[in-house]
């Protein structure tokens, strides 16, 4: 099962999803303000694979978001891979 198979319902708990990156990526483009291109952050492919990877093997999905701080902090990518790599997510704190 992928992303697209997700019923609407479920699409919308999954933060961060990839039409959003793509959304803002391709406005930024569109209106050609290459600040809003700089802001737009894209994870590295081993994210998005990884995640897909940990939906097969557990039947639930996470944001990428999660899936990009936890890799960090497990040591799969660096500082500079990662969207605010210092500020802690709420789920860390639990």
């Amino acid at each position: 099962m992928t992303n697209i198979d997700l019923d609407s319902k479920e699409r919308k708990r999954v933060s961060y999803p990839t039409g959003e990156i793509l959304g803002s990526f391709f406005n930024a483009l569109a209106d050609n303000d290459t600040n809003a291109l700089r802001k737009v952050h894209i994870p590295r492919s081993e994210v998005f694979y990884i995640r897909e990877k940990y939906f097969q093997d557990t039947g639930h999905w996470i944001s990428l978001d999660r899936m990009e701080r936890s890799m960090y902090l497990e040591g799969m990518l660096k500082a500079s891979d990662v969207k605010e790599p210092n500020r802690k997510r709420e789920w860390e704190l639990l």
